[in-house]
């Protein structure tokens, strides 16, 4: 007897914002991934192709429990002495429970932006309900080959939309 196949598509992204389509800079995108902190397969929006690359290399990790990007903003005094807000680009749940809150930038905007400062003060805020630390990733941490090669691998092992029904 033949089963009978559905299509189910994956979660919605759980991020609090979506990213705006298009942009004359930097590459925004979605892909469909599966981890075992995900019920089913999920959407997960990025914005850059430094965040693919970073998402990639974080997927492929045996220790990646779960990844949210664009979480629940984190309100702050800003350098400059004013109320402020940032949004993380993933917080990063691992296998033993560690929650990393990350930061990516391209180490040309950490500087031009004095970002590290900047994400210091939101780190002093940031509660240990939230992330228990805060990171920064720019170009200089991301090793392009093992991205390209995590992408490949996550092409070859994305997870099925397609189920038997009962």
């Amino acid at each position: 007897m033949k089963d009978n196949l559905i299509y189910r598509g994956p979660e919605p992204s759980h991020a609090t914002r979506v990213p705006a389509r298009r942009s004359k800079g930097s590459l925004r995108g979605s892909m469909v991934a599966m981890l075992p902190g995900f019920q089913r397969p999920r959407l997960i929006h990025f914005e850059s192709a430094l965040e693919y690359a970073f998402l990639c290399l974080t997927l492929v990790r045996d220790d990646v429990h779960h990844v949210r990007e664009q979480p629940p903003a984190i309100s702050y005094v800003g350098t400059d002495g004013l109320p402020a807000r940032h949004v993380f680009d993933f917080l990063v749940t691992k296998a033993d429970g560690e929650r990393i809150a990350v930061a990516i930038k391209p180490m040309q905007r950490v500087l031009k932006l004095n970002f590290a400062s900047e994400l210091e003060a939101v780190a002093a805020v940031v509660s240990k309900s939230f992330a228990d630390r805060v990171l920064l990733v720019t170009d200089q941490h991301i090793d392009r080959a093992a991205a390209a090669e995590a992408a490949r691998t996550l092409a070859w092992t994305r997870p099925s939309l397609v189920e038997v029904t009962a």
